[in-house]
C-alpha cells in the first residue's frame, strides 16, 4: 500500500502551489520581456498572446456569454478566459527564452532583488 505522502501531490496541492508562485512567475515574465538580451522575436510570442486575450475581451463585451448562474456576474468568465489565453503564452515565452538569462532572473527574484 502506498503512503499518501509520497508520489505525486494531489491536484489541489499543485494548484495551491501554482497560485503561491504566480506573482514570481509574472515578475519573471516581465523581467525577461524588459531584458535586452532576449531576442525580439521571442518577445513577439508574448505580445501575440496578449493581443489574442485582448481580442477575446473585446469579443466578450460585444457578445457576452455566461456559463454559470451565480451572483458574481459575467466578469469571472472574462477573467478565466483571459487567463487561459495568457498563461500558456507566458509559459511558452519563458520556456523559449535563453536558459542562462532565465536562471539569472530566477536567482535574482529568489534573493529578493
Amino acid at each position: 500500500m502506498r503512503s499518501p505522502f509520497f508520489g505525486t501531490p494531489p491536484k489541489s496541492l499543485r494548484f495551491l502551489r501554482f497560485l503561491y508562485h504566480l506573482p514570481s512567475f509574472v515578475k519573471l515574465a516581465w523581467r525577461l520581456f524588459l531584458d535586452s538580451r532576449v531576442p525580439i522575436y521571442r518577445k513577439a510570442i508574448l505580445i501575440v498572446f496578449e493581443l489574442i486575450a485582448l481580442a477575446f475581451a473585446v469579443a466578450y463585451f460585444v457578445f457576452p456569454f455566461d456559463f454559470d448562474f451565480h451572483p458574481l456576474g459575467k466578469f469571472d468568465d472574462l477573467i478565466i478566459g483571459a487567463f487561459l489565453i495568457l498563461a500558456p503564452g507566458t509559459w511558452l515565452f519563458i520556456k523559449l527564452c535563453p536558459e542562462h538569462i532565465v536562471h539569472e532572473h530566477v536567482d535574482r527574484i529568489s534573493k529578493g532583488y
